[in-house]
């Protein structure tokens, strides 16, 4: 049997894709790890995905895909960024992964990921992402990145429409401090209420020390943190440089995979990303519903600060958000 796990969300959900990663190795798949590559500013201050056009050292799979190896790198406005994605094989001492470019949008990552899973005979697709923003329905006044995790998960959907084996792996419990703690698990409850929920998998001794070598080399806080939960971490806690809080429990370190069909049904978000053919087609159709997303806000931190935008205080960067959700005139979706 043979799984490809891959992180949704970009960035440090490759982190949290190990907990599926070591659940499925017991269960007897070969496992084949990858990720969304888009790095948050405080990595890769150019706004959107790391493409395979952007890389050296890879080789390209398809037009949405491309294997990465410990000394693949990418070239961003003229410097060098290491994807999270190269850090984790490196520490895990992997001979190579899968980075996914979304450029093309729902459709283009179904293409791309449905040619990949023929190709490579895969039984079991899984992607996973750390906070469960992926859980969003448009009317959460913390959501900041719904752009990157609904494309995935329309792309998840149709592949499960076309009779792939799918699944969606939650974990964090609002650990990138998109959704609220209670907020996360009572969406977890809906799903589960339609027959959505298919597994829960926490954390064991094994996989903690697995992550605990990947956290030395991958700078995340939304991955981070259920591990934290595993080693004992509870109560309210401070991210994105103060901008925003989370609340963590030993819930923090449990995934929960679900049916992506079911998710999808319950959140406004899936329908308006469904059909794109790019992520500018995504990212308008989220912003004619006043949903201000983390490209809008890549876009317009990269116009003030450029290249020095890991360099913006926490008051920039609510500054500017406050301003982007403000000219988009207010979410328009209904909880």
């Amino acid at each position: 049997m043979k799984a490809f796990v891959f992180g949704i969300g970009g960035g440090g959900d490759i982190v949290s894709a190990i907990v599926a990663y070591t659940y499925l190795r017991k269960l007897g798949y070969n496992v084949l790890l990858g990720a969304v590559v888009w790095e948050r500013y405080v990595e890769d201050p150019i706004p959107g995905p790391i493409c395979f056009d952007d890389l050296r050292n890879a080789i390209l799979v398809n037009q949405g895909l491309y294997k990465v190896n410990k000394d693949t790198y990418a070239i961003r406005g003229s410097r060098q960024v290491v994807p999270q994605l190269v850090r984790a094989i490196r520490a895990l001492e992997l001979d190579g992964a899968y980075g996914i470019c979304n450029k093309s949008g729902a459709m283009g990552l179904y293409s791309s990921l449905k040619e990949f899973v023929n190709t490579e005979k895969i039984d079991l697709i899984v992607g996973v992402d750390a906070g469960g923003d992926v859980l969003a329905k448009g009317c959460e006044e913390t959501l900041g990145s719904p752009l990157i995790d609904f494309i995935s998960l329309a792309s998840l959907v149709k592949l499960e429409e076309d009779g792939y084996n799918v699944m969606l792996g939650v974990i964090g419990s609002g650990s990138d401090g998109e959704l609220q703690y209670d907020y996360f698990l009572k969406r977890i409850s809906e799903i589960a209420s339609l027959n959505g929920l298919l597994d829960i998998k926490g954390y064991d001794r094994e996989t903690a020390t697995l992550v605990e070598r990947v956290l030395n080399e991958v700078n995340t806080e939304a991955s981070k943190i259920p591990f934290e939960a595993f080693k004992g971490l509870y109560g309210e806690i401070p991210i994105r440089n103060g901008t925003r809080n989370v609340f963590v429990t030993p819930v923090s370190a449990i995934m929960f995979f679900l049916d992506p069909i079911k998710v999808a049904e319950t959140s406004p978000l899936y329908s308006l990303v469904k059909d794109s053919s790019s992520i500018d087609d995504a990212n308008k159709n989220l912003n004619e519903v006043g949903i201000y997303t983390e490209y809008n806000f890549e876009i317009d931190l990269y116009s003030q600060f450029g290249l020095n935008a890991s360099h913006a205080s926490a008051y920039d960067v609510s500054k500017i958000r406050a301003e982007g959700r403000r000219k988009l005139g207010g979410v328009k979706i209904k909880c």
